[in-house]
């Protein structure tokens, strides 16, 4: 009985002790240890407006340069997918089924897509994504033909860059002025028959409307590359 006693006592001053010590060493619930088995939420970083700022400025210049090449690609593909070459380009014009022939031809649907793209405020690097993509099939084309030399490569290739922004610069300045100046583009460019006076009436039709028809498309979809081409006679 005196055992109990003494411990209700000894019991009782500690919880007094307890009571009197100090706020600073009290334990609070928010301090106690608490399990849960749910996973702890990541904190979010969150940007002070400056440099939020900043990062957007940085990502709209310098995103469209990333992306120019993939863009580029997705577009080419449509321009070198076009449905009448052997039907119209080499049988109705009679020009030769070469390289050359399938070069020049491919440079028209290139530069169409390329005054579509024009309008899109980053079409600089979209548009040197397309023209890399063109010349990159070039290029295998080239090797593919069995030539190894990459002196001769490299030489061929110079000379087709020189072709196309002469062939882009004659295009561009008859879609700008005349159908009779069109016309003559073609006819030095892509159709160089003396008597294909009907082929290259066609075609410069075909290139209007193709233009149109592109015009008309939304610009999200042209650098998708959801867009076609149609026949440059139609059925």
């Amino acid at each position: 009985m005196d055992r109990a006693c003494r411990l209700g006592r000894q019991l009782a001053l500690r919880r007094t002790a307890l009571l009197r010590q100090p706020a600073l060493y009290r334990s609070t619930p928010s301090q106690r240890l608490c399990y849960s088995t749910e996973p702890r939420a990541r904190p979010r970083l969150v940007l002070p407006d400056t440099y939020a700022s900043l990062a957007r400025r940085l990502l709209k210049r310098f995103l469209p340069r990333y992306q120019g090449p993939a863009i580029g690609r997705s577009v080419y593909h449509v321009c070198s997918t076009y449905p009448d070459y052997s039907s119209f380009w080499v049988t109705h014009c009679q020009l030769p089924d070469t390289f050359q022939t399938w070069f020049s031809t491919t440079s028209l649907y290139v530069w169409m897509a390329m005054v579509r793209i024009r309008a899109d405020p980053n079409a600089k690097h979209y548009n040197q994504g397309l023209i890399d993509s063109f010349f990159r099939d070039a290029e295998q084309k080239i090797r593919a033909s069995g030539i190894t030399s990459g002196r001769i490569v490299n030489d061929t290739l110079k000379d087709l860059v020189s072709s196309f922004k002469g062939t882009v610069l004659s295009l561009d300045e008859g879609f700008a002025t005349s159908d009779a100046v069109l016309a003559a583009a073609i006819w030095r460019n892509l159709v160089p028959v003396d008597d294909a006076v009907l082929q290259i009436d066609e075609v410069a039709r075909f290139v209007r409307v193709q233009l149109a028809r592109l015009d008309a498309c939304d610009t999200a979809e042209v650098l998708a590359g959801k867009f076609e081409f149609g026949p440059v006679i139609s059925k």
